[in-house]
């Protein structure tokens, strides 16, 4: 008289065991699916360690996009309540659909003994060079990465420009300089120097006063060294939403990051690109 019950709840009991493992299927996928992102922290020099927020769309990316955020580079990212955060910089609002297209995505905080930021002197100077090389060193053998584009945009430029000009880093791909200051307030980068690739993305209205349009084609004549040297000026955006020399606004591509990002992917992918975007 039993037998059909327990085999009912035993029916049961299996329908609801194979719900469960669909489920737990389902949630590994979503998540192998969302990528990766994280924030580590990486020695680099005797008591000092370097915050790198790292974002993967995919599994194996071999191409890493080394962030240079403005200003003074610190306190761009960060996590509260288990989320992460980025500030309105451009290349922090812009790291997700980077990754998007399959590289990973790498923002360098300032490190730990620049609590009050990077001043552009050090951002030219050896202790930020041996940083990054143990930064580098790190993404190669924790992540595979074989490829780094150094990236920067306005006061992040001078870090990008600076770097590719004193190392001999057979890993790096090319650089991308965005929002650029002019060479004469660069901090005496030599830019006779930089042997690798460059693509120069400037919005012709920008009115900071740090980074004036005329900068921009002032740097790529000083580019002489370089195999491939790109231009792009940006017109159009939307209406400043900070001052001018902040993030929402022309200095910042506000209103105009899509064609702006699509650039970057291009130029990184091996593509042409064009010497205006935008309206």
């Amino acid at each position: 008289m039993n037998s059909r019950p327990s085999r009912r709840a035993a029916g049961i009991k299996s329908c609801l065991v194979i719900v469960s493992l669909l489920i737990v299927l389902a949630s590994a996928a979503t998540a192998v699916a969302g990528g990766y992102e994280a924030i580590e922290i990486v020695p680099t020099r005797p008591d000092v360690t370097v915050r790198l927020l790292v974002i993967k769309a995919n599994a194996k990316p071999s191409t890493a996009l080394l962030l240079f955020p403005g200003a003074d580079g610190a306190k761009h990212f960060g996590e509260k309540e288990g989320r992460f955060w980025v500030s309105n910089n451009f290349l922090m609002r812009s790291a997700k659909d980077l990754a998007a297209a399959g590289h990973i995505v790498v923002a360098v905080d300032a490190p730990s003994d620049q609590s009050c930021g990077m001043s552009d002197r050090f951002r030219t100077s050896p202790p930020h060079a041996k940083d990054i090389r143990k930064v580098i060193a790190y993404l190669k053998e924790k992540h595979r990465v074989s490829s780094v584009y150094l990236v920067g945009t306005s006061k992040g430029s001078l870090s990008a420009a600076y770097l590719s000009s004193i190392f001999d880093e057979p890993a790096i791909g090319g650089v991308i300089l965005t929002s650029v200051f002019p060479p004469s307030e660069s901090g005496g980068i030599d830019f006779t120097d930089i042997d690798d690739s460059v693509l120069i993305i400037h919005h012709l209205y920008d009115e900071c006063r740090a980074t004036p349009i005329q900068g921009a084609f002032e740097l790529k004549k000083r580019l002489t060294e370089s195999p491939r040297v790109d231009l792009v000026v940006v017109t159009g955006g939307s209406l400043a939403a900070s001052s001018a020399c902040n993030a929402l606004s022309n200095h910042g591509f506000h209103g105009v990051e899509k064609p702006v990002i699509q650039v970057m992917k291009d130029w990184v992918a091996g593509k042409a690109v064009p010497e205006r975007i935008g309206k």
